[in-house]
């Protein structure tokens, strides 16, 4: 029997043991199947075991899960390496709740994973998400924004590929906009300061230039997390202050980024500057695997 159709591998632990990225990206894509839910919906299989409730307006991210199963495999490799049982996990930016569903099944029923997706529509999936595949006792939905401060922020939805939704000034936020492509919401905004009580040991960050408030609005749940790892998607060219920002994160953390291997590797602040793509920030006093 090949690899990809061995039955008795069905944990992400087993697809992590495999050390073989062909081989586990093709179990997961063996194992992908859609089921349409209603004209706006399907349901879909990911990780080779966890049910999915994907939104299939959307373009960008959600023909990844339904054609293969997975998503940006090297941080999804990254995580299961590095994100480990009773540990407190949380996902900034959790869309559908791919790495949601991914983190509660690493830190498992003693842990914890807190979720923030201030989308209504997406939020409302990632609850169902949560529910279908029996984390709800671990994962936390929290549907609100996260920022340097609480309040309440306008959002901006491209609706055929909502991972690259944001928070908007206000001035942009009252642009005439074709309703068929785009939707607005006033959504509530968290720090994670407050939002989290106690540690945390692993945090995920994608907030399309968000990235600035939430470093600020969490500086007290780090000095409360010895330990922490920060995985931050980070673009220069979406921060206000991306130099000052990023010199603020490096006398903290050792800067490190990680690659298309999956790999955590120290990084030239000047280079990250530079680049017009983003970089995937990784930041830790400890040493990742």
């Amino acid at each position: 029997m090949s690899l990809t159709h061995r039955l008795d591998i069905v944990t992400t632990a087993q697809l992590r043991d495999l050390r073989d990225r062909v081989a586990a990206e093709g179990l997961m894509r063996a194992r992908c199947m859609v089921v349409p839910v209603d004209a706006q919906t399907a349901l879909c299989r990911v990780l080779g075991r966890y049910k999915m409730y994907v939104d299939l307006r959307d373009t960008g991210f959600v023909p990844h899960l339904m054609f293969e199963g997975y998503w940006e495999y090297w941080l999804t490799d990254f995580m299961w390496r590095n994100v480990r049982p009773g540990q407190v996990a949380l996902d900034l930016g959790a869309n559908h709740g791919y790495y949601t569903i991914l983190l509660a099944d690493l830190v498992g029923a003693e842990g914890a994973v807190h979720a923030f997706e201030p989308n209504p529509r997406l939020a409302e999936l990632l609850r169902l998400n949560v529910s279908v595949n029996g984390f709800w006792h671990v994962a936390r939905v929290h549907a609100a924004a996260v920022a340097d401060r609480a309040g309440v922020l306008p959002f901006l939805v491209p609706l055929r590929d909502p991972k690259n939704a944001c928070l908007v000034e206000p001035g942009q936020a009252a642009r005439e906009l074709d309703p068929a492509l785009f939707a607005r919401h006033e959504v509530p905004a968290l720090t994670l300061d407050e939002a989290v009580p106690g540690r945390a040991d692993f945090v995920k960050i994608d907030v399309e230039g968000a990235e600035e408030a939430v470093w600020r609005g969490m500086q007290r749940l780090i000095a409360r997390s010895p330990g922490i790892g920060i995985l931050m998607e980070f673009n220069p060219h979406r921060c206000r202050d991306p130099r000052a920002i990023l010199a603020e994160m490096a006398a903290r953390f050792p800067l490190r980024e990680v690659g298309f291997d999956g790999l955590a590797v120290p990084c030239d602040p000047a280079q990250v500057l530079e680049r017009r793509e983003d970089t995937i920030l990784y930041l830790s006093e400890d040493d990742p695997a």
